[in-house]
């Protein structure tokens, strides 16, 4: 088996975590909402809370779903100018501008995450029934977008040794693409 760069061996730990984390995050809203269904119609006793207790892993499951589709690169995009480029280093380095920019509105993203973490820790907001802090949902969005742009600038590295001819394993799949 080939040594993988040190890049490929921590988005492998990091996909192994973020895949954890959403089976972990579907599964507690599966117990949840099971949970709630049998409380409600079953034994006619709903259970207050459910629904805040919800909201916690919905969320990160939403943003860890959109982590896990940058990791795999399987997010929407819109490549129309690719189609009158014929030349795939240019195509190497299109895609690798495109992943600056990326990054660029990452960065910004990550750091108004940053923001809304800071505040929510300052404020200490609860939950109505359960008093629960919302720092522990918030907290997500500051988490999935620095994981985003971790993802984002290794795949500008990757798209810059394409371009400089590196022969990486990506470059089968875009091959596939073109």
């Amino acid at each position: 088996m080939a040594q993988l760069s040190l890049p490929r061996r921590l988005i492998s730990y990091f996909d192994r975590i973020v895949g954890f984390f959403i089976f972990f995050n579907i599964l507690a809203l599966a117990i949840l909402v099971f949970t709630q269904v049998i409380m409600r119609y079953v034994l006619r006793s709903p259970l207050m809370g459910i629904e805040e207790l919800c909201y916690f892993p919905a969320t990160w499951l939403y943003l860890f779903a959109a982590v896990y589709a940058s990791s795999e690169k399987s997010q929407l995009y819109a490549r129309v100018l690719e189609i009158f480029i014929k030349n795939k280093r240019r195509v190497y380095l299109l895609r690798c501008l495109a992943a600056i920019v990326t990054t660029s509105i990452l960065m910004w993203l990550t750091y108004w995450g940053y923001d809304l973490l800071k505040y929510s820790m300052r404020v200490e907001k609860l939950t109505d029934t359960l008093f629960i802090r919302w720092t522990l949902a918030e907290g997500s969005v500051f988490v999935s977008f620095a994981l985003m742009l971790f993802y984002t600038v290794v795949e500008i590295l990757d798209y810059f040794l394409l371009y400089r001819g590196e022969d990486l394993p990506l470059a089968k799949k875009i091959e596939e693409e073109l």
